[in-house]
């Protein structure tokens, strides 16, 4: 089945010119991550019964073949990937249409070290995920945000963000405050927790840990300067399908190893201590554009338990499909 999904969403997707242009998205093989296969979202069976809370039991219909793996990402400079037992992330995907319109993550990371220095989920240093999405697949643009591309930080600790989460640009032109709602409920709802629960709020944490991030985001087609509220939702039905446009999106996980971490690597060559992790591939990188994402309907994946797939298990499967 994946096989087939892979052939058919590679004709949706057009290479870009060398310079970036808007609504120009990459080839998907420098668009998504390191292997420049497709990404996927499930269709949520019952939007009703998902809560964001950082539990994983009412994901219990995805299908684990579906699962977005570790060795899928690529640190955003391409320096040296840290070993599975440094850093490793699997994500599940989802999402609902109709007047519901979400898009549903649940994403594990267990990380040797914890940073999580500071006041403020903006930790470029320490540990955080940023989200986003481009619906209309414009291309990301910045100072001031253009309306199309919207973002999101997260991260644990002891922040001065509610919830832990905030939206990172203001409208078109340039209104934090009018938007500022949009990390917020009923926009966003979003956990995240640390395990051990002593580890949460340390600044920095050696003995390892395991950080969930579980949010739901209602999808907006554009930033209206009135705010969220009067903005157009974008329909999630309208784009799913093997056929189908799919949805940009993208994650950059920020892994800082404490006071000492740098980029680049050591004399000896190793690592050295901190990347920038993204779903976005080379191109994509370059030119400013999210990765992307088929959404597969109900009847087109296999509802089953969700449960964590191996790094190299699942490697193997991607590398049957090239």
């Amino acid at each position: 089945m994946r096989k087939f999904l892979v052939a058919g969403v590679a004709t949706l997707l057009v290479a870009g010119a060398a310079s970036a242009q808007f609504f120009d998205p990459p080839a998907l093989a420098d668009r998504n991550g390191s292997t420049g296969l497709p990404f996927y979202m499930l269709e949520v069976p019952n939007p009703g019964s998902m809560v964001s809370d950082g539990n994983k039991g009412d994901w219990g219909w995805f299908d684990p073949e579906f699962t977005l793996a570790m060795d899928e990402w690529r640190d955003e400079g391409d320096r040296p990937a840290p070993s599975r037992g440094d850093l490793n992330i699997t994500t599940l995907m989802g999402w609902a249409g109709g007047d519901v319109n979400r898009w549903y993550v649940f994403m594990e990371s267990f990380d040797d070290v914890l940073d999580h220095d500071g006041t403020s989920v903006v930790r470029w240093d320490g540990d955080m995920l940023q989200v986003g999405h481009d619906p209309q697949d414009h291309g990301r643009q910045r100072g001031p945000a253009s309306g199309f591309t919207m973002e999101w930080m997260m991260a644990p600790g002891d922040v001065v963000e509610p919830n832990n989460v905030r939206f990172r640009y203001g409208g078109v032109e340039g209104e934090p405050d009018t938007w500022a709602e949009y990390g917020t409920q009923p926009w966003i709802n979003h956990t995240v927790t640390v395990d051990p629960p002593e580890a949460f709020a340390a600044e920095l944490w050696t003995d390892g840990g395991t950080t969930v991030y579980e949010f739901d985001i209602k999808v907006l087609a554009f930033q209206d300067d009135a705010g969220p509220s009067a903005s157009e939702e974008w329909q999630m039905d309208a784009v799913a399908g093997p056929d189908g446009d799919g949805f940009p999106f993208a994650f950059w996980y920020e892994d800082g190893e404490g006071p000492d971490s740098s980029f680049g690597t050591n004399e000896d060559g190793t690592p050295g201590g901190r990347n920038d992790w993204t779903t976005r591939g080379p191109e994509a990188s370059g030119r400013q554009y999210y990765s992307h994402a088929t959404l597969l309907r109900i009847g087109e994946y296999t509802a089953g338990t969700a449960t964590a797939v191996q790094t190299s298990t699942w490697g193997n499967i991607k590398n049957s499909f090239r």
